[in-house]
């Protein structure tokens, strides 16, 4: 199993996949909603992270695949990069391996069309129907680095 996570403004979405390539499967999404006011905010948002990936893996220990914070042009707002600092802090409470994947990566891995973006592409890869009720970039971001870690594409 591996857990995509995407930092975002205001949230942390957290993809829980299985598989790779054509049987690379969502079985969840979920949004933790944060805010990063405080110290007291940070601090639960952790608690929180490390019993979402606590409970994730009973039988084999699950891998972290972290979509980075962006920097240069299209930059991370420093919320998101507060959040992916506690993200890593709970993969390490929780002693889950974490591989680091960036968004310039994932035009490659779902294998988009010339002009593109990535964002648009895990839509119709992983939510063609509308099925994940709860999707946003966050999510596609989530989805698209637990692909990428799987080693799979589409």
């Amino acid at each position: 199993m591996i857990f995509g996570v995407s930092p975002t403004k205001h949230a942390v979405v957290i993809a829980q996949t299985t598989g790779s390539g054509e049987r690379f499967v969502i079985k969840s999404i979920e949004s933790v909603q944060f805010q990063a006011r405080s110290r007291d905010d940070l601090t639960e948002l952790l608690r929180r992270l490390v019993v979402i990936f606590t409970r994730g893996g009973k039988s084999r220990r699950p891998t972290l695949a972290l979509l980075g914070s962006a920097s240069g042009r299209f930059k991370s707002s420093l919320e998101a990069i507060k959040a992916e600092a506690i993200t890593e802090l709970a993969a390490a409470e929780s002693a889950l391996p974490i591989v680091k994947v960036t968004a310039a990566s994932l035009k490659k891995v779902l294998g988009c069309a010339t002009g593109q973006k990535w964002q648009a592409r895990a839509a119709e890869r992983f939510n063609p129907t509308g099925r994940h009720k709860n999707w946003s970039q966050g999510a596609a971001g989530a989805a698209a680095a637990a692909l990428k870690v799987a080693g799979g594409t589409t």
